[in-house]
C-alpha cells in the first residue's frame, strides 16, 4: 500500500514539475532566473534533491535498497506522513507563486512580495514542502547517499534562502522586514 501511494505522489510532482515548465514555455516567461549562490553549488543543490527523488522513486516502484538498516514498520508512515505534508505545501506554494515562481533571483520588476496563504506560515513554504519530501525519501530508505544527498540539499538549500532573503529586503526594503519579524524562515505557528 505504501510503495503504491509513494509512486503516486511522486508522479504528482513530476506532473507539477511538467506543468510548470510547460506554462513557462508556452507563456515565455522565465523560471530560472540569476543563482543567489555560486552556480555549481546551485546546480549541485538541485542534483541532490534528483537524488533524493530518485531514491523515493524506487520506493515507489518497491525496488528495496540495502540500507544502513532497516528501520521499524512505523517509520513509513512517518515518511508517507511528511511526504504527503511537504506535497501539499509544494503544491500550495507553486500555486500562490504562480507567475512570480522563479528559480533564482529575478530581474523582473513585475513580481510581487508573497506573504498571504502559506507564505503566512513560512517564509519560504516552496523549500519547506522539498525538505519535508527529501526527508521522506531518507525515512523511506535510510540509505547513506541519500541521507548525504538530503543534507546537503538541505545546507545549500538554506544558504540559498539566506541570499534570497537579502535580494528581498534589498527589492521591498522595510514591508519585507516587517513581514520576517512576523514569519520565520521554516515554520511560524500562529
Amino acid at each position: 500500500m505504501i510503495p503504491t501511494l509513494v509512486l503516486i505522489i511522486s508522479f504528482l510532482l513530476i506532473f507539477l514539475i511538467v506543468v510548470v515548465i510547460g506554462r513557462s514555455i508556452i507563456t515565455k516567461q522565465q523560471i530560472i532566473g540569476r543563482p543567489p549562490i555560486p552556480v555549481f553549488f546551485f546546480i549541485l543543490a538541485k542534483m541532490l534533491v534528483v537524488v533524493n527523488l530518485t531514491f523515493l522513486l524506487l520506493k515507489g516502484f518497491n525496488i528495496h535498497v540495502t540500507g544502513i538498516f532497516i528501520p521499524a514498520e512505523f517509520v513509513d508512515f512517518i515518511a508517507l506522513a511528511f511526504l504527503i505534508m511537504g506535497t501539499i505545501i509544494l503544491f500550495l506554494a507553486t500555486f500562490k507563486l504562480n507567475k512570480d515562481l522563479v528559480f533564482g533571483l529575478s530581474s523582473s520588476e513585475s513580481h510581487k512580495l508573497q506573504t498571504t496563504g502559506i507564505f503566512s506560515l513560512s517564509r519560504h513554504p516552496f523549500y519547506l514542502g522539498f525538505i519535508f519530501i527529501l526527508f521522506s525519501s531518507c525515512l523511506f530508505n535510510l540509505h547513506y547517499i541519500n541521507i548525504l544527498a538530503f543534507a546537503g540539499a538541505w545546507i545549500i538549500h538554506h544558504f540559498i534562502m539566506i541570499k534570497e532573503e537579502q535580494f528581498l529586503t534589498s527589492q521591498y526594503g522595510e514591508e519585507y522586514r516587517q513581514y520576517a519579524k512576523q514569519v520565520k524562515r521554516y515554520i511560524s505557528f500562529k
